[in-house]
């Protein structure tokens, strides 16, 4: 498997234990949030300043990556917020 293919599927993975924990309550998940959506774009930008087109297209994959992630988090972000609003609204 190519590098290339590696960095969405770990990522992917580590997103998805990063969810499992926000649907479960935990208060870990303000440090998988710093480690996934800040980690990613400094690995990308040190990759892309000492590789040279190795680093550039890493760089364009983890940022194409990265932006996955946002959209996935705000779909997680949205659906708790459902899901909370409708206990609450069964409960009054």
């Amino acid at each position: 498997m190519s590098v290339f293919l590696l960095i969405p599927a770990i990522t992917l993975v580590l997103w998805l234990g990063h969810a499992g924990l926000a649907i479960a309550g935990s208060p870990a998940t303000c440090y998988t949030r710093w480690f996934l959506f800040g980690g990613l774009p400094v690995v990308a930008a040190v990759m892309l300043l000492s590789a040279g087109i190795f680093g550039f297209v890493f760089a364009i994959i983890a940022v194409l990556t990265w932006l996955g992630m946002m959209l996935l988090e705000v779909v997680l972000t949205m659906g708790s917020m459902v899901a909370r609003d409708a206990r609450a609204k069964k409960a009054v």
